[in-house]
């Protein structure tokens, strides 16, 4: 299946062609945060969301971030069919007006603009962070992440933090994101496997959303213990061993909760990894 690849893979290229063979070594580990000096070439004019360039050939777009790792994902006419994009969109849910209006019956409704297709759940404290989001759907590329450099160098994934899309958590607890509501049946499951030549390396598994599986003690109030995650937290990739793609799964333990959602996402940033190169 042909790929584009963004202009610095060009580069890549010709660096390991030009050092091929020279004795040449470098070990270093790798921080993908997404704070790139060209971010202004990605969100111009304001743009909020980057969806990579379609293909002159084939059907699968491609996002190379410091000469070193590939994002894959497939869109038409600026819109994500599946895979990655890059994002600034954020969301979270107002805080409740507590003040007592003696003028107000009880009777009214907040109106909660929603978010953005493309948001994490919560905001920065200063300028909105740049992060990777995924999109699962029947569209895919074949696979969702490479290491560029797997040609003259090897690549171990330490980890990744995630964070659930805002869309997706307000249709877990409602459009207000209420701690009362809770529209799983079961596990709300991230799964990442490591390839090499073909052949799995590992799998990791994170859990977004899960029934009755906070770590917040039970109380009267809150039996249930429900969890989802709304804010960055750390997804341990160490199991996957050294890779050459890395793919991701989207999946519920509980089949009826597969109508909840049109597509699974979630919301990636600051890939970690160790990479060894040799020339």
């Amino acid at each position: 299946m042909t790929k584009k690849v963004l202009a610095c893979a060009s580069l890549l290229c010709v660096l390991t062609s030009c050092l091929k063979d020279t004795g040449t070594e470098a070990n270093y580990t790798l921080v993908d945060n997404g704070n790139y000096s060209n971010a202004s070439d990605f969100f111009e004019n304001g743009a909020t969301v980057f969806i990579f360039p379609e293909p002159e050939e084939g059907d699968e777009s491609a996002f190379v971030s410091q000469n070193t790792i590939v994002y894959f994902s497939k869109s038409s006419s600026g819109t994500l069919f599946g895979g990655f994009a890059l994002s600034r969109q954020e969301w979270t849910a107002p805080e409740p007006d507590d003040s007592d209006d003696p003028e107000s019956d009880g009777s009214e409704t907040e109106t909660v603009t929603a978010p953005e297709p493309y948001s994490v759940y919560g905001k920065s404290s200063g300028t909105p962070n740049t992060f990777f989001y995924f999109r699962q759907t029947q569209t895919m590329p074949e696979h969702d992440m490479a290491f560029a450099a797997s040609n003259v160098g090897t690549c171990t994934p330490a980890g990744v933090m995630v964070c659930n899309s805002a869309p997706t958590v307000r249709k877990i607890r409602g459009e207000n994101v209420s701690e009362d509501v809770f529209n799983l049946n079961g596990d709300y499951i991230l799964t990442a496997t490591g390839y090499l030549n073909g052949q799995k390396t590992g799998s990791a598994t994170f859990l977004l959303a899960g029934k009755g599986k906070s770590k917040v003690p039970a109380t009267e109030e809150n039996p249930q213990r429900d969890s989802i995650v709304t804010s960055w937290s750390p997804f341990d990739l160490s199991k996957l061993g050294q890779i050459d793609y890395i793919d991701f799964d989207l999946s519920f333990s509980n089949s009826e909760d597969e109508r909840l959602l049109d597509y699974t996402d979630v919301c990636l940033d600051n890939f970690t990894a160790s990479i060894h190169l040799k020339f």
